[in-house]
């Protein structure tokens, strides 16, 4: 009888210490599947980004984490499933008081949150959206649109000189009252104009994307 207990009482032990894989946590058959800041790869949501707390609860039969340094340089986060560079200049360290080039190829979302900020130039990215905040006080100035089409939002005090439309297939421009927005030139001038800004809206020659 004691041999007989003290055996239910080894499997008991063994099944209580039993390890719980949490990969079923992490499968994937589709990019909805995950949640924010992973991506479904090889049927598993991977983390896009390095942080430690996501890296500490991945799965350990999920491969190797996707490395934030896959990013292009420039940027300070970015979706790789989308090819879009998120250039913020509140954490690039002042990088943005320089020009900020968007990297080839890559949709771009450019926060110029610091006071004067992007104001030494913005290269879009030629084909690709570009996606441009101007919220901070005397930001943004003398840059030209790429050949995609292009966003550019002045609401910061003062921000907002000299933009220009450039090649792209449309622009908008929008100025709060607090912005400056001097010297803009829309691409058909006049034509685009609306409201101090820029608008891809009045002709269809201020919009000539191709529809995809």
């Amino acid at each position: 009888m004691k041999l007989a207990a003290y055996g239910l009482l080894a499997l008991a032990l063994v099944a209580g210490c039993s390890v719980n894989h949490r990969s079923g946590d992490f499968a994937c058959e589709k990019q909805a599947d995950c949640a924010s800041g992973r991506t479904c790869i090889d049927g598993f949501c991977v983390a896009t980004q390095a942080d430690a707390s996501v890296q500490d609860s991945m799965p350990i039969d999920a491969g190797p984490a996707i490395d934030a340094n896959l990013c292009p340089m420039q940027c300070t986060s970015c979706a790789l499933d989308s090819k879009t560079c998120n250039i913020d200049c509140a954490r690039n360290g002042g990088a943005c008081n320089g020009p900020v080039r968007c990297p080839d190829g890559w949709a771009c979302n450019v926060l110029c949150s610091t006071n004067s900020s992007c104001r030494n130039g913005v290269t879009c990215p030629e084909g690709r959206s570009c996606n441009i905040t101007c919220s901070g006080r005397a930001s943004c100035n003398k840059f030209a649109c790429g050949s995609g089409p292009c966003n550019v939002d002045c609401t910061g005090l003062n921000s907002c000189t000299d933009l220009s439309c450039g090649a792209a297939c449309a622009c908008d421009i929008t100025c709060a009252i607090s912005a400056a927005c001097t010297g803009l030139m829309c691409k058909l001038d006049k034509e685009c104009m609306q409201d101090r800004g820029c608008t891809s809206m009045s002709l269809p020659l201020c919009n000539s994307c191709p529809r995809i």
